[in-house]
C-alpha cells in the first residue's frame, strides 16, 4: 500500500535526517548551540550567511504584513536554511525559528560560493535538496488552494508515514518522528484546535491511536480514503 501512493505524498514538509554529506561545510563554517525558540534570521533580513543544521530542528515561516505566521518547513539534521537568499543575493524570504534545542554551522556566503565552484558534489547535493523543497512547496500551494483543514491533516500524516514511518505488526505505520499539535496547524493553514479535533475523530474510528510519544496509522487506506472523500467533514466547529 505504501509504494501505490508514494508518488502522491512523497513531498513531505518535514526535512529530516537527509542523506546528504556536508563535511565540507561544517569544516568552514562555526558551529552555534542554539535553545528552542531562538530567531536565526527574519524575514527582510540581510542574507550574509547560510546554516547547516546538525542537530535539532527549524522551523521556516513566512509573516504577513499583518504579522500573520505560516509556516512552511521543518528542516532537521543535514538540512539548510538560508542558502537560496544568499547564493541569489537577496534579503531573506522566510524567518527561521529553532523548535527544539539545535546545533547549527554557521557560514558565510562568500565561503559557501567558493567551496561551490571547488567541489561540483557539493553542487549537486544542493540541487537536489532545493528540488525536495520545490516539490514540497507545490504540494503544500495543491493542498491549499482545493483542501479543507482536515484532508490536508490526514494528507500531511500520510506524508509523514511516508517519510518516517515504521511498520509494525498488522498493517499498522508508527510515526517514527514527533510534531506538535501547534506545527501541525502552522503548516497547513488552520486553528490549534482544528488539529486536535480532526486528531481525535481519527484515533475515535480507529485510524490513529498515540502510543507513548509516537503516532501509529492503523488503518492506512481509509485515511488515504478521506483524504480523497471531498464529501468527508468533521463537525462545523473543526474544520477551520
Amino acid at each position: 500500500m505504501l509504494e501505490s501512493i508514494r508518488e502522491v505524498y512523497q513531498a513531505t514538509p518535514w526535512l529530516e535526517n537527509l542523506p546528504d554529506q556536508w563535511e565540507l561545510l561544517k569544516e568552514a563554517g562555526t558551529p552555534i548551540e542554539c535553545k528552542k525558540d531562538t530567531i536565526i534570521f527574519e524575514q527582510d533580513d540581510e542574507a550574509e550567511h547560510l546554516y547547516l543544521i546538525a542537530s535539532g530542528r527549524v522551523c521556516l515561516y513566512a509573516t504577513t504584513p499583518a504579522g500573520e505566521e505560516k509556516a512552511l518547513a521543518f528542516i532537521g539534521k543535514n538540512g539548510l536554511i538560508g542558502e537560496y537568499d544568499s547564493l541569489g543575493n537577496l534579503p531573506h524570504a522566510t524567518s527561521a525559528i529553532t523548535v527544539s534545542k539545535t546545533v547549527l554551522y554557521k557560514i558565510s556566503t562568500g565561503r559557501f560560493r567558493e567551496l561551490l565552484k571547488q567541489n561540483f558534489h557539493l553542487v549537486e547535493q544542493l540541487l537536489h535538496f532545493e528540488s525536495r523543497k520545490y516539490r514540497m512547496l507545490c504540494a503544500q500551494s495543491l493542498q491549499l488552494s482545493y483542501r479543507k483543514a482536515p484532508h490536508r491533516i490526514c494528507a500531511t500524516l500520510i506524508q509523514l508515514a511516508l517519510n518516517y514511518g515504521t511498520p509494525l505488526e498488522q498493517d499498522s505505520i508508527q510515526i517514527a518522528t514527533t510534531f506538535t499539535h501547534q506545527e501541525m496547524a502552522n503548516l497547513v493553514g488552520t486553528t490549534r484546535i482544528t488539529v486536535i479535533n480532526t486528531l481525535k475523530w481519527l484515533e475515535r474510528h480507529h485510524i490513529l491511536e498515540k502510543q507513548n510519544k509516537y503516532y501509529v496509522i492503523t488503518d492506512l487506506p481509509r485515511l488515504e480514503s478521506l483524504v480523497q472523500d471531498e464529501t468527508w467533514k468533521l463537525t462545523k466547529h473543526a474544520e477551520g
